[in-house]
């Protein structure tokens, strides 16, 4: 067969301009996801383009082919190097599925690529009962309940969900997954709390205390089981989680009887505030945030951990852990601004010497807060990994 032609020089021309350009996007993402964030829109941006980096691949794809086609009136260094970068260029956009897709393997864990564009977790399909479960100071603190749309005779497990953030945010902050949880046969109670008042931060672990209490005495009322309570928590949430089961040292809010938890799912958590603690990632430490996350750790306790060391002993759940600690789940992002990976395996770590029944889900190249996409590959692989825990502790 007769070579193919090579492409006209005005072809060439273009799609050389072209593949430089397609280049543009997956350099602008590297730069989103491995650098510092100047501010937190841009920490947003890294977040969603991790969560979606696979699309990143089909530019780097078509610059890639593109490149080549030039290639064939005559290499040169420009063909060579734009073939080479949007080669790099897309095998780094399907690191974070192809990492993903290991650890699925390893759980055991089904993942389905029309599952990655099912949107976000910020609405779903019908809203919740409300409830006042405590005024304190002048303030409501909410509670919303989440029963199964087919609900049974028998009365169904309980999952108690602290939301996190960095304010004061609605309790139902990502309602698809109550309804998920809900609806694999599980009662959900979705809690606020005042969000760590200054120099007071104990007040979040003894609303989120009462909350719990007032769960068990409500729990039937919604057709679920008060002996069965598991505890799950997003970052702030996930920390009050393990403080609120952990220990009864911290009275609750409201006049009621905490129930024991049966089990606890802490969700990329902090479980270390001690001056031993592994530093918080780089990326958080040469970031213009590093200072106001530094800033408000610090309003919340009422000063440094050199300062106030037995409060932030006290907010550390790592040396809560005793024999007698509920079975807990940990799952860590690998790629978090907030928390070191190294601080949730030494809790992993802890919890194994203690013999407590646990699972560690680290999902590597997820950033804080992946939860956000419904339908992301840690989403999907993180969904059957509680499931697989709640069956068998609850």
């Amino acid at each position: 067969m007769p070579d193919t032609p090579p492409p006209h020089p005005r072809l060439r021309r273009a799609a050389l301009i072209s593949s430089g350009l397609l280049t543009l996007p997956g350099v602008a993402a590297l730069a989103l996801v491995l650098a510092p964030p100047l501010s937190w829109e841009g920490w947003q941006y890294a977040l969603l383009t991790l969560e979606f980096s696979l699309f990143l691949a089909l530019p780097a794809l078509l610059g890639l082919l593109l490149a080549l086609s030039a290639g064939r009136g005559g290499r040169t260094r420009v063909t060579t190097g734009f073939a080479t970068v949007n080669a790099l260029l897309l095998i780094t956009a399907l690191v974070p599925s192809a990492s993903l897709w290991n650890t699925a393997r390893a759980e055991g864990a089904p993942l389905s690529l029309g599952e990655y564009t099912a949107g976000l977790a910020t609405s779903t399909d019908r809203e919740p009962t409300t409830l006042i479960y405590h005024r304190v100071d002048g303030e409501e603190l909410l509670m919303d309940v989440w029963e199964p749309t087919s609900p049974g005779t028998e009365p169904l497990p309980v999952v108690v969900n602290v939301h996190g953030g960095a304010d004061d945010l609605p309790q139902s902050l990502l309602p698809r997954w109550d309804t998920w949880l809900a609806d694999g046969d599980r009662v959900v109670f979705d809690v606020d709390y005042r969000f760590f008042p200054d120099g007071a931060w104990e007040e979040s672990v003894a609303d989120v205390r009462c909350a719990l209490g007032r769960v068990r005495e409500q729990a039937a009322e919604h057709g679920g089981d008060p002996e069965r309570i598991a505890v799950t928590g997003q970052s702030a949430g996930g920390l009050l989680a393990l403080l609120a089961t952990y220990d009864d040292r911290i009275p609750p809010s409201c006049d009621t009887e905490v129930p024991e938890a049966t089990a606890v799912v802490a969700w990329y958590s902090a479980t270390d505030g001690t001056a031993d603690a592994p530093e918080v990632p780089w990326r958080q430490r040469r970031s213009p945030l590093g200072d106001e996350l530094l800033e408000s750790s610090e309003r919340m306790v009422g000063g440094p951990v050199t300062e106030f060391p037995e409060e932030y002993e006290a907010m550390s759940p790592i040396l809560d852990v005793t024999g007698d600690s509920p079975a807990t789940l940990v799952v860590t992002a690998g790629h978090d601004l907030f928390v070191d990976p190294e601080d949730n395996r030494r809790f992993v770590a802890r919890l194994a010497e203690a013999g407590v029944p646990h699972r560690h889900l680290e999902l590597p190249w997820t950033e804080h807060m992946f939860d956000l996409n419904w339908g992301g590959l840690a989403s999907q692989i993180t969904r059957h990994t509680i499931d697989d825990f709640l069956t068998e502790h609850l």
